[in-house]
């Protein structure tokens, strides 16, 4: 798997909206085990900064047999 960190939600959402305009479907899919459905209920409450910051600036590029 190949992935950018981006430096804000902002960033990723504008740096996946360039690729999609150049016909480059890249995608996020990362959730923090802290705040996903499975997970949640089981949290302590904590804050976890950097895993909510790969939540909002991780990008998953497209990964192509070909290539």
């Amino acid at each position: 798997m190949f992935y950018l960190v981006c430096n804000s939600l902002s960033q990723r959402t504008h740096l996946i909206q360039s690729l999609k305009d150049n016909n480059i479907l890249a995608v996020f899919h990362y959730i923090s085990l802290h705040t996903s459905p499975f997970y949640k209920e089981k949290h302590d409450g904590r804050i976890l900064v950097e895993a909510d910051r790969y939540t909002d600036c991780l990008v998953r590029l497209p990964l192509f047999y070909e290539l």
